[in-house]
C-alpha cells in the first residue's frame, strides 16, 4: 500500500512541475497577446488539472484505509491550534491603511500565487445592442458641506439597479438581488497563514449582487460594490489596497468568484479576478489604460449576463461548462479554498470566525466549514 501511495504521490509531483511550467507559458502568451497559443496553453491547463484532480482522487483512496481514529482526528486538531497560537498574528481591518497592512496584503496575495495587478482587456464584443446604450452618471452628490456616504447609499443603489436594467440584468426570480449589506461589517473576513505569521483580515462591503435568494450572501457573491465620497476615489491608488482586500475576502468565502467595483456613481475602478492575476479596470482619464463609463457598465453588465452562474448553490468545485472566462475567474478562488483547507488555514478562519459578533459567528463558521469541506481543492496546483 505504501509502495501505490509513494508512486502516485510521485506522480502529483510530476504533473504539479508540469502545471506550474504551463501556468508560465499562457501568462508569457497573455503577455505577446498571442491568442492561439494562449488558447493551447489554457486547453492544456485545463487538462494537466484534470489529470492532477483524478491523481488526489487516487491518493484519498489509497488514504482512506489510513485514516485516523477520532481520537488522533482530536489530537491532531489541538497540535493545529497550538501551532496557530505559537505562531505571530497580524490584524487589519479593510479600511484603514497603514504601511503595514499594505505589506501584508502583498503577503496575502503571494500566498494565493497571485503574481500583482494588470491592466484589464474588454471583451472583444458586447451583447447585441449594448454599443448604443449609456450609463447615466449618479449626479446626487451635494456641492458644499460633509457628505455623508450612509445618506446616499440607498440612493446609489437604486441608481445602479436602474442602470443594470438598462443593460438586460434581470432582477428577481430567475435572476439577481441586488442587496445593502453595509451594516454587515465583517461578513467577508478572512485569514491567511504565512510561514512567519497568521494574518487576520476583517471587513465587508456596500453592497452585493447575488442570485435571487442566495443564503448567506457571501457564499454566493457576484458582485461587490463599495460606495466612495467623489473626495474618496481619485485614482486607482486611492482604493487599490482596499478593493484587493474585498476581492480577497470573497475568494475566501464565496463559491463563485467575484467582481469588485468602487464607485461614486460616475468613475469606477473594477478589479476581476483572472488566471494568476487580477485585471483592473477604471475610468480616470488621461492615462491609456482607462474605459468610458459606459465600457465599466458593459464590463459589469457582461460578467452578470455571460460569466456568472445565477445558480444560488453554486459551488467552485461542479464541472465548468464550457465557459473560459468563468474557469479563469475561478483559478485564483480555487487557490484560496487550497489555502483555506489547509490544517493552519482552516484553523486561522475559525478563530477569526469566533471573534465575530454574536449573531454572525454561526452564520460565518458554517459558511468556513462548508467551503472546507469540497475534497480535491488544489485545482491550479
Amino acid at each position: 500500500m505504501d509502495g501505490q501511495l509513494e508512486a502516485v504521490r510521485q506522480d502529483i509531483g510530476s504533473v504539479k512541475d508540469e502545471i506550474v511550467k504551463t501556468k508560465q507559458d499562457l501568462a508569457a502568451a497573455k503577455e505577446a497577446r498571442n491568442e492561439e497559443q494562449e488558447r493551447l496553453f489554457f486547453q492544456l491547463l485545463l487538462s494537466l488539472n484534470n489529470q492532477l484532480s483524478s491523481l488526489q482522487e487516487k491518493e484519498n483512496i489509497l488514504l482512506r484505509s489510513q485514516a485516523p481514529r477520532p481520537a488522533e482526528e482530536s489530537s491532531k486538531l489541538d497540535e493545529i491550534m497550538d501551532m496557530l497560537r505559537a505562531k505571530q498574528e497580524q490584524k487589519y481591518t479593510f479600511s484603514a491603511s497603514t504601511a503595514r497592512r499594505d505589506m501584508a496584503v502583498a503577503a496575502a496575495m503571494n500566498a494565493l500565487g497571485l503574481s500583482g495587478m494588470i491592466p484589464g482587456v474588454l471583451p472583444k464584443r458586447w451583447s447585441r445592442g449594448w454599443n448604443k446604450k449609456q450609463f447615466v452618471p449618479f449626479m446626487k452628490w451635494p456641492t458644499q458641506g460633509e457628505i455623508c456616504e450612509n445618506t446616499y447609499a440607498p440612493q446609489l443603489l437604486h441608481h445602479f439597479v436602474g442602470a443594470l436594467t438598462v443593460f438586460d440584468v434581470p432582477f428577481g426570480v430567475g435572476g439577481f438581488d441586488f442587496k445593502d449589506v453595509h451594516t454587515q461589517k465583517t461578513r467577508l473576513s478572512f485569514a491567511c497563514t504565512t510561514g512567519a505569521s497568521t494574518i487576520l483580515f476583517t471587513g465587508g462591503t456596500d453592497a452585493v449582487v447575488i442570485p435571487h435568494g442566495a443564503i448567506p450572501w457571501q457564499g454566493q457573491t457576484r458582485i461587490l460594490f463599495d460606495w466612495k465620497r467623489p473626495s474618496d476615489l481619485q485614482s486607482v491608488e486611492s482604493v487599490v489596497t482596499q478593493a484587493q482586500l474585498g476581492l480577497m475576502g470573497a475568494l475566501y468565502n464565496s463559491r463563485h468568484p467575484a467582481l469588485v467595483v468602487f464607485t461614486d456613481g460616475v468613475n469606477f475602478v473594477i478589479l476581476q479576478p483572472w488566471g494568476c492575476a487580477i485585471q483592473y479596470y477604471h475610468t480616470f482619464s488621461g492615462t491609456d489604460d482607462c474605459i468610458h463609463v459606459d465600457d465599466a457598465m458593459r464590463l459589469i453588465s457582461h460578467h452578470l449576463l455571460h460569466i456568472c452562474s445565477r445558480d444560488g448553490a453554486f459551488s467552485h468545485m461542479a464541472p465548468v461548462p464550457e465557459n473560459t472566462e468563468l474557469s479563469m475567474e475561478l483559478a485564483p478562488l480555487l487557490a484560496a479554498k487550497k489555502e483555506l483547507g489547509e490544517g493552519e488555514g482552516l484553523a486561522a478562519q475559525l478563530q477569526l470566525d469566533r471573534d465575530l459578533p454574536p449573531n454572525e459567528r454561526l452564520e460565518s463558521v458554517s459558511n468556513t466549514i462548508l467551503a472546507w469541506r469540497q475534497p480535491n481543492l488544489s485545482y491550479f496546483g
